[in-house]
């Protein structure tokens, strides 16, 4: 049977060809929120924009983007049990982490373009850009659709709103 495996390995792409599937920024953001456009506000105040890359494609995993607004943050949340890594696109902000104990402040990791971070499954985290400009992230985790639990704070239940 081992030695069908490098024969199958070659013939299968063969018969399930696959297809690139590409996503235009056009497509996923409004012109002002594109990195290298201008820096103004959105429409009705929208402070933090997420939206949906690449879904559905493969079962293994999944890609979005979140702009955070100047002087803005994201709710905090957790991914489920996806694990997450997030690309730093361009702006500068801070990835707040879950606090160790109750009388904690959160772990503050500092994010500037070209930057990564890893964060694990069910871990609360926040995105924050206190900078004049936005800041934009490419998340990509584990699964093939995002899960994004959004929550009413450190530790707390999740949000009923999860519009953010």
């Amino acid at each position: 049977m081992a030695s069908l495996l490098p024969l199958i390995q070659d013939i299968l792409p063969m018969i399930l060809p696959a297809s690139v599937a590409v996503t235009k920024a056009a497509d996923i953001l409004p012109p002002d929120t594109q990195p290298g456009g201008a820096d103004g506000d959105t429409a009705a105040g929208v402070r933090v924009i997420s939206r949906q890359a690449v879904v559905d494609k493969t079962d293994s995993m999944c890609t979005s983007i979140l702009v955070v607004k100047p002087h803005s943050s994201s709710a905090v949340r957790h991914h489920g049990e996806q694990e997450t890594i997030i690309y730093t696109v361009s702006g500068n902000g801070s990835l707040l982490s879950q606090p160790k104990g109750d009388d904690e402040e959160p772990e503050r990791h500092e994010l500037g373009p070209g930057d990564f971070a890893f964060i694990p499954a069910w871990t609360e985290h926040q995105a924050v850009n206190d900078a004049e400009v936005d800041f934009h992230l490419v998340i990509i985790r584990s699964g093939g659709r995002p899960v994004e639990v959004n929550l009413t704070g450190w530790g707390g239940p999740q949000a009923k709103d999860t519009a953010q």
